[in-house]
């Protein structure tokens, strides 16, 4: 009986934690996918839009309170508060949605104060969703691990920004938001409510520090990765929500597509990504993903440049085509991290590398707005392209084989 216990508790925990990152994503996803929409369908400017990157902050330098969090997670020979932590984030999280609907998404001021506090909230309690992950399941659970995250990622896209998206449009602002709490609370609960594994090693002697983690060459070359393929994939991903519903698109529709290209395709790509690193490696897994992304990156530019090319793909392509080269390209970079990460200070390190990934899609988005306000998005898009190959020469010259 209990080596049968033993055997089932690993994927229930594993199940768990991806019930955890279904809940980090389905907030993401309704700011980053249907948020951008459902603005650009009331009249908001381009140049507007472009100010939700700055929501990016505090998942940019939540790096700088990492160290305090793990502190108090971890107390040396003592049960870890990750419960606690992520009970009292979610509370938070539930009471800011409250507040948000009674406002409209056309009041940008009190809107992006509001998700202010959500990001923060959601960054902070990720912290200790990321470093449970690499300090609670052995080495050989990793890939499983990181499929839980990647997966749990798209499932969460799919339903905060096509689920989300499509209640908002069908049944309006305060009962999309209802449906966007209740998606929350159905992925934390059975993390809080059932057996987590302990921590496979003690805290870091002395305390997780910043210092302890940039001293290590392999995580400052973790870092300079992560900084490229970013920069490369997501220079205009903000931006494909709004570009379709310019060229015609309706809300409900954008909300299917992406839906579907982040729940079936996203999914698909993050297990033939594992696959793939598995028989490849890191390089030309990360190399296909930019390619692809290229290709994406190429037809938008055509059809915003008056191309007479037919729009059905157009959607295809960005809101199911794009998902896939994510999460192709996302799941070798992300198995890289949790073994870059040191399991004393796990929270930390991981927490290093995603700020790196929201740093530079932070300035990007902001960047791509004015580009597009000012420009067109022919000239978002041209940028894009052009970014995405000075990249990709970039990992080559850099990293090479050693990925």
């Amino acid at each position: 009986m209990q080596m049968t216990a033993r055997r089932l508790a690993l994927p229930a925990a594993l199940g768990t934690l991806g019930g955890l990152y279904v809940t980090q994503s389905v907030l993401s996803g309704f700011i980053w996918s249907a948020l951008p929409a459902v603005m650009r369908e009331q009249g908001m400017a381009l140049e507007k839009l472009g100010f939700l990157s700055l929501l990016v902050l505090p998942w940019t330098l939540k790096f700088l309170w990492s160290p305090w969090v793990e502190r108090w997670r971890r107390p040396p020979g003592r049960v870890p508060r990750t419960k606690t932590m992520i009970a009292c984030g979610g509370g938070l999280v539930l009471a800011a949605l409250l507040a948000l609907s009674g406002q409209t998404a056309s009041a940008l001021a009190p809107l992006i104060a509001t998700l202010f506090v959500i990001a923060t909230v959601t960054a902070t309690v990720d912290i200790a969703c990321d470093g449970h992950a690499v300090e609670a399941f052995p080495p050989s659970a990793y890939s499983w691990a990181n499929m839980m995250q990647v997966g749990g990622a798209y499932i969460g896209a799919a339903l905060g920004g096509g689920l989300v998206l499509v209640a908002i449009d069908r049944l309006g602002w305060q009962a999309g938001l209802a449906v966007l709490a209740g998606l929350c609370l159905i992925g934390t609960l059975p993390f809080l409510l059932l057996r987590q594994p302990a921590p496979r090693s003690e805290p870091a002697a002395g305390g997780a520090s910043l210092r302890a983690a940039l001293s290590r060459p392999e995580l400052r070359r973790g870092l300079l990765i992560t900084a490229l393929y970013v920069a490369a994939m997501k220079s205009s991903l903000g931006f494909f929500g709004p570009f379709l519903v310019d060229k015609g698109f309706t809300l409900t529709e954008v909300g299917l597509y992406s839906a579907a290209g982040s729940l079936v395709v996203g999914l698909l790509g993050a297990v033939l990504g594992g696959v793939a690193v598995a028989r490849l490696g890191t390089l030309p897994v990360l190399m296909i993903a930019l390619a692809g992304q290229a290709m994406v990156l190429a037809y938008c530019l055509a059809v915003a440049a008056g191309m007479a090319l037919p729009l059905g793909p157009l959607a295809v392509l960005t809101q199911i085509g794009s998902n896939a080269w994510l999460a192709f390209g996302f799941v070798a970079l992300y198995a890289r991290f949790m073994q870059w990460s040191d399991p004393r200070q796990a929270g930390v390190d991981f927490t290093l590398f995603q700020c790196m990934d929201a740093g530079v899609g932070m300035v990007l988005g902001f960047i791509g707005g004015q580009i597009a306000g000012h420009f067109g998005y022919h000239g978002l898009f041209a940028s894009a392209l052009a970014c995405s190959l000075v990249c990709a020469v970039g990992i080559l010259r850099r990293i090479g084989d050693k990925a």
